[in-house]
Order: C-alpha cells, then sequence, then structure tokens
C-alpha cells in the first residue's frame, strides 16, 4: 500500500531537483523517492556502525539493523576508519579454548 505525505523543501533544493529529474529522465517524485531510500539505507548503515563501535550491538546484529552481511558491514566499518581491538593473542586464546 502506498501513501503520499507532503513536504516542504527549500527553492534551491526543488531547483535542484528539477535538474537532477531533467538529468535522469525521471520525474521529480521519482527522484524524491529514490533519494529518500538511499538516504533511509545509508542511515541505517550509519547508525548500525555507530551502535557497534559504541558495543550495544553485535557485528551480526548491525549487519542485520543495516539490511547487509556481515561482510558487507565489516566493510562499511573499516569504510568509515573503524580498527578493532581483537588481536592475534585474542584468537590464540580462543582458539586454545576450542582445544
Amino acid at each position: 500500500m502506498k501513501a503520499s505525505i507532503g513536504v516542504r523543501l527549500d527553492k534551491k533544493f526543488i531547483e535542484e531537483l528539477e535538474s537532477l529529474s531533467e538529468d535522469e529522465r525521471l520525474d521529480r517524485s521519482t527522484i524524491i523517492r529514490k533519494l529518500l531510500e538511499k538516504g533511509y539505507k545509508q542511515y541505517l548503515r550509519e547508525k548500525a556502525a555507530d551502535r557497534y563501535r559504541k558495543g550495544e550491538i553485535t557485528i551480526s546484529k548491525a549487519a542485520d539493523m543495516a539490511g547487509n552481511t556481515i561482510w558487507e558491514m565489516e566493510k562499511i566499518l573499516i569504510d568509515q576508519g573503524y580498527i578493532s581491538s581483537y588481536s592475534v593473542d585474542d584468537l590464540e586464546k580462543e582458539i586454545k579454548m576450542l582445544d
């Protein structure tokens, strides 16, 4: 089911949307929907990454929240400059615990 919403936008922004609409050969509503969807997905990725960095959620939960795989979520974190504190020593300890 689709619904309509009204949004007030700055005149300059509307002009930029019109220009983009012409360049893309799409109507203004379609351009706005595409940008809104893209922005929403980016927002979810950023929010998930932030919550993961704060230790609030696991990488698996962050990936689910962002609509990505764990590997994609790791790439997002790396692209944002995240450096894990997980070390080779941590890995060796975990391997010993498995034995």
